[in-house]
């Protein structure tokens, strides 16, 4: 049998806010239960590191209504969408990496960014030096390198071109084989010596998701982009159609119509 693949455009390379959007009472919920762990009374400047649409700044704006908010992230279409939202906040453009406050926070946030991001012995402790005294680091990271939907990505990618050939350049593979997040052991040896508290904890939460395709529209706008920025237009056409069969496979409808969808985070509050 052939298939005609339909070349993906240039949408499926770049950030989709409404897409994010989507699933956002989901993606809130470990916001706040990493803010139900901060313990901070009255913070004066707080920075959201990587804030995409606001769903996290939102919950800061209700919870220190008083304190100065900084939204960064290196998406103009989701800043787009942060500065929509009904709240007192400032919003910068800036790759976190390069990112080099000119005053320290009392509270720096990073909800779903830094699993992103290589190096984190060079990269966590780093962040901690922005903290005034007495100051918190708050992070909550997706760890998905061992989750079904992730191996299915990383099998599609070596077999799902033409003839059973890989898909992208070996590099590619290679970079989304790679595992940038540390044990949690490794986390607590890291920043206890830098640190005054520290809790560290793992969760694993059943998502209950509806939709057509509601495990590939959640990991679209954010695991898979790597792979789409990567690939040309006919491979990720063939990416998506192998990617959907297979995980449409592994992870049917339940008889209510809703869909199963495991997803674990790592959680980290550390005050200096």
């Amino acid at each position: 049998m052939s298939v005609r693949f339909k070349t993906a455009g240039k949408a499926c390379t770049d950030w989709d806010a409404k897409a994010y959007q989507q699933f956002s009472s989901l993606r809130q919920r470990p916001v706040d239960e990493l803010l139900e762990r901060v313990d901070l009374q009255n913070p004066k400047r707080i920075v959201d590191l990587g804030c995409g649409t606001g769903i996290a700044t939102q919950q800061l704006a209700k919870r220190w209504p008083q304190a100065k908010l900084l939204g960064i992230d290196s998406s103009a279409q989701m800043l787009a969408q942060a500065r929509c939202l009904p709240i007192k906040a400032s919003w910068t453009q800036c790759d976190l990496l390069d990112w080099r406050p000119k005053q320290p926070a009392d509270l720096l946030l990073a909800a779903a960014v830094l699993h992103f991001i290589n190096d984190h012995q060079t990269l966590l402790p780093r962040l901690l030096k922005q903290l005034r005294n007495g100051g918190c680091f708050a992070a909550h990271m997706p760890d998905w390198r061992d989750a079904l939907w992730y191996r299915l990505m990383l099998e599609t990618l070596d077999n799902g071109g033409p003839n059973g050939q890989p898909l992208g350049t070996p590099e590619l593979r290679q970079r989304m084989a790679a595992r940038p997040l540390l044990g949690l052991e490794d986390y607590y040896r890291l920043l206890a010596p830098v640190t005054t508290s520290l809790d560290i904890w793992e969760t694993e939460q059943l998502q209950v998701v509806d939709g057509k395709s509601p495990v590939y529209d959640w990991v679209k706008v954010s695991a898979l982009r790597p792979v789409m920025q990567a690939l040309n237009s006919e491979e990720q056409a063939r990416f998506i159609y192998h990617y959907l069969m297979r995980v449409h496979k592994h992870y049917p409808q339940e008889g209510d119509g809703h869909t199963l969808f495991a997803f674990k985070r790592i959680f980290i509050v550390a005050k200096v």
